[in-house]
């Protein structure tokens, strides 16, 4: 009797972390406007790119990065990338959100330029060029959002995932 107790106290207290993994996977379409989902990372894959990108390991519970083209984009080799995390409260995903914004704007060697505030669907996005694409960073929630796209697929990109 006691170990089922245990295993049913093991159960209900994974359950929240499974679903919650699994969620952020839900977030990702198959297809946003035209272009098609070409590649979804999740769990520890998922998390690794996204350490990897920022040269550190970030406090983040869970994170799922997805990569959408046309053919055209298959062609250039720039298809569009999102990249989401959960963190552990909406406190910490604007302040990782506004520390990314500020290193990006203040860092003269960055490769981000025009530094640009928009709302879209009640969300502060923080939209800047480089390296032949949009990036749009926000959070909402205990999510922190990264969106590179080229510039034509932005409102679509947006209509997507800023709800």
């Amino acid at each position: 009797m006691r170990i089922y107790l245990s295993i049913i106290t093991l159960v209900l207290t994974l359950l929240p972390v499974v679903a919650s993994a699994g969620s952020l996977a839900d977030l990702m379409p198959e297809q946003v406007g035209e272009m098609k989902r070409v590649q979804l990372l999740t769990g520890t894959e998922a998390q690794d790119e996204v350490d990897k990108l920022h040269g550190k390991a970030l406090p983040a519970e869970a994170s799922v990065v997805a990569r959408y083209s046309t053919p055209a984009d298959i062609a250039s080799g720039r298809p569009a990338e999102v990249w989401v995390s959960r963190v552990s409260s909406e406190r910490e995903a604007r302040r990782q959100t506004g520390d990314m914004v500020h290193k990006m704007y203040e860092n003269p060697r960055s490769p981000f330029k025009n530094p640009k505030r928009t709302d879209h669907a009640g969300n502060a996005i923080y939209r800047f060029e480089g390296m032949g694409q949009a990036h749009l960073v926000w959070f909402k929630g205990d999510l922190v959002y990264w969106i590179s796209v080229a510039p034509d697929g932005e409102k679509v990109m947006l209509d997507a995932f800023s709800r």
